[in-house]
């Protein structure tokens, strides 16, 4: 199939890039200039796993090509899909500017048939609408289908997502456009749900919103564990063997990011406003999340007393592990708390190399970015983490006191590491380990 993919972020190229590897003949077309001819020079303007290899591929095989000129890109395909992004507005209501700028263009160059896909995530009822202006603004006399067909790829393992998805769903109108879903997904493993539109938009902000309820939950059991005494690894291991429940997201930590689940629930709240069903849940579901951050903060506190002239190194700024996405991260508020109280801050992160706040130092390694801190928080839960030389992160330290915000590290394992080097461990729901000189220091400072 010819087919164009409009936007190049973390969706609209790994879904180009794996159709291309899937045969399909795509073009790749963007606005910016500067990330087409990173991409038509073999660069990647994002980072990924696998995508640089399924890229290169593709590119061999002359299966992709990248453009930024959309209207040649709409008029050589008879698939378009749209994956740009859909920001939240002051409401909480989506942006969907460029989605109706994008449909705008396509009914005015267009001049054969076209089905158009929505990969981008919208509120119901966008579908519906874009198809309207399509079919009126059209100079040309061609018709055109809408599909509302939302992407579930994480970031981190979008490359195995779109190659393995656990589902795809299909929002559509026409006997056409179902067909043409069809040859577009036949070779993948897995069943295609077709329904309508509004129901495939809706899913896709259900689903997202279910997510981020089960993260929120976990961490309002975790602040009660606290109180109690209780270990929230147990009860997780406890609720999450139950079939019902299930063990995915629900680890506790210092909450959800990222460019999806905050502006996905503020849209769908919105959504339920517009249309008097008051998303009560939600809105709580988006409060614990807000404080998340502030509980490693008042942690600090309690040993430090004032974070005043303290330094704070920070391990991990990207709001996931396995991508250098910065987009609403935890680590973004931490820090400005940190910084506001007066804190220095140093963090060290693998794939984040630039920080929008200047006044972070970023350092090279672990190791280098402890020396003569007051604390450490583990922020990110990259897999290097969990090899590190502990004799050399605490002989880096000023003040032995380790936070990890993701419970990363098991209390059996950190109980040793403070038998050997004298430490104090704080997690999330779990009580603290108090070990030898290293307490004595902190309390002592």
């Amino acid at each position: 199939m010819n087919i164009s993919v409009i936007g190049t972020g973390y969706v609209g190229l790994v879904t180009g890039a794996g159709l291309a590897a899937k045969k399909h003949n795509v073009i790749c077309a963007d606005k910016s200039s500067e990330k087409i001819a990173t991409l038509q020079s073999g660069g990647l303007p994002i980072w990924e796993e696998g995508l640089e290899e399924i890229l290169k591929e593709a590119k061999a095989q002359q299966a992709i090509s990248f453009t930024t000129n959309i209207t040649q890109a709409i008029q050589k395909s008879d698939l378009i899909l749209i994956a740009v992004g859909t920001p939240s507005l002051a409401d909480g209501d989506a942006d969907l500017s460029q989605i109706y700028n994008i449909g705008s263009l396509i009914a005015r160059e267009s001049t054969t048939d076209k089905i158009v896909v929505l990969k981008s995530t919208v509120p119901p009822g966008t579908g519906d609408n874009l198809k309207t202006l399509l079919n009126e603004s059209s100079n040309h006399g061609v018709t055109f289908e809408v599909v509302s067909n939302p992407e579930f790829l994480r970031q981190g393992s979008a490359v195995s997502d779109f190659f393995y998805p656990s589902r795809i769903i299909v929002g559509c109108s026409t006997d056409e456009a179902r067909k043409a879903m069809e040859q577009l997904y036949k070779s993948f493993p897995c069943t295609i749900q077709f329904c309508d539109r509004k129901s495939a938009e809706t899913i896709k902000y259900a689903a997202n919103s279910f997510l981020a309820m089960k993260i929120s939950y976990m961490n309002m059991l975790a602040t009660l564990s606290e109180e109690l005494g209780a270990d929230i690894n147990e009860i997780k291991e406890g609720i999450g063997s139950d079939p019902r429940i299930g063990s995915d997201f629900l680890n506790p930590g210092l909450g959800f990011g990222g460019s999806c689940l905050p502006k996905d629930i503020k849209a769908f709240m919105k959504t339920g406003a517009n249309h008097a069903v008051p998303m009560t849940l939600l809105q709580e579901v988006l409060k614990i999340n807000e404080k998340q951050p502030d509980l490693i903060i008042n942690k600090l506190k309690s040993f430090l007393g004032t974070l005043k002239g303290a330094t704070i190194s920070i391990m991990g700024l990207s709001f996931k592990p396995n991508t250098d996405d910065l987009r609403d991260a935890p680590s973004i508020k931490l820090v400005h708390h940190l910084l506001e109280e007066g804190a220095t801050v140093r963090a060290y992160d693998p794939l984040v190399h630039v920080y929008p706040l200047d006044e972070v130092s970023l350092f090279p390694d672990p190791y280098t970015t402890v020396e003569d801190s007051d604390a450490v928080i583990f922020v990110t839960e990259w897999d290097e983490f969990k090899s590190l030389n502990w004799k050399s992160i605490v002989s880096n330290l000023r003040l032995p006191l380790i936070l990890d915000g993701r419970n990363m590290f098991e209390l059996k394992e950190m109980k040793k590491i403070a038998d050997q080097h004298d430490l104090i461990y704080c997690s999330i729901g779990r009580p603290n380990i108090y070990k030898g000189l290293g307490a004595v220091k902190v309390k002592n400072k």
